[in-house]
């Protein structure tokens, strides 16, 4: 497939009339959650060039979380550093931490962090039933990715609030259910500065909904079991779904797509980008399927400095 036969396809999704106010009641409600933040420092995880520390947070509806925290032990040229939040992909058990360090070597204050229900956030609640994309799907105030978000915006907060961020040079990079952490929170928090989203998952719902690779399928699947509720479900994905979200965002964003990428194809991510209104690349990779790709990496890395530094 080429990017060119996609086409000019008309994605204007109805979008509920309440969609604004759902989302500034949610941030509104987190922001009236202490974050009650613990650091403690991980001696294990540090070294000469920066400090590392273990973090919890409370988050929306009391929920914590956790996540891996490192920031340059060098002096900073302004004294302050530029930051970056990373999350994790769908499937992701353990933090990968190439990245992380690989930021933090370049400068940048980073902090890893797990939203709820899943990797080390599972120490603190998870799932009763279902899975992350099914949990309560049929219920806007329940759904999983309501939390997960504000999970997002929530490190956001940690950042700001640190004496050694620069609050002016937040940015966030995230890859697969990453990126698509990363265009929603982007699209919530007008204090990120910069991002990147590689191969955004969480795009394009009524599209992705019908797809049959995983873990979109689980959508597909549940639908399939659940026919009758099947205009709930899109309804309230529709709250959730970046292609309505973007249309906020106003810092500057990286975008890959792989052309034989079946996890989350071209076809999910192109609309979700064409709708972006702010500063955007689109970098398009013929032969990568869903996978990481250094060519990106190093694009990637430049886009932070760049709007960041």
């Amino acid at each position: 497939m080429l990017l060119d036969d996609l086409g000019v396809i008309n994605f204007n999704i109805m979008i509920k009339s309440d969609f604004d106010s759902f989302w500034n009641k949610t941030l509104k409600d987190l922001e009236s959650t202490a974050m009650s933040e613990d650091v403690i420092e991980d001696a294990d995880l540090s070294a000469r060039d920066y400090n590392t520390y273990k973090v919890v947070l409370n988050s929306f509806e009391n929920k914590r979380i956790r996540g891996i925290y490192s920031f340059p032990t060098t002096r900073s040229s302004k004294g302050i550093f530029p930051a970056v939040l990373r999350v994790p992909g769908y499937a992701a058990t353990t933090l990968t931490l190439d990245k992380h360090f690989a930021l933090v070597l370049s400068g940048f204050a980073v902090l890893s962090l797990w939203p709820r229900g899943q990797g080390e956030s599972t120490e603190e609640w998870s799932l009763e039933h279902s899975t992350k994309l099914t949990y309560h799907i049929n219920d806007k105030e329940r759904y999983y990715y309501r939390g997960a978000y504000m999970d997002c915006v929530r490190g956001i907060d940690f950042l700001s609030s640190r004496p050694e961020v620069n609050n002016d040079a937040i940015g966030m990079w995230g890859r697969s259910q990453g990126g698509g952490y990363t265009l929603a929170t982007a699209s919530l928090d007008s204090r990120l500065a910069a991002v990147v989203a590689e191969q955004p998952f969480l795009s394009n719902y009524p599209t992705s909904s019908t797809l049959l690779s995983s873990p979109y399928v689980e959508i597909t699947d549940y639908i399939k079991d659940h026919s009758d509720q099947t205009e709930n479900i899109l309804d309230t994905l529709s709250y959730f779904d970046t292609l309505n979200l973007v249309k906020n965002i106003t810092c500057p964003v990286a975008v890959n797509i792989g052309m034989i990428d079946p996890t989350c194809p071209p076809e999910t991510i192109m609309p979700v980008f064409e709708k972006i209104p702010a500063l955007k690349n689109l970098t398009v990779y013929q032969d990568l399927a869903h996978e990481s790709c250094a060519d990106f990496n190093v694009l990637a890395m430049d886009w932070l400095k760049k709007y960041l530094d």
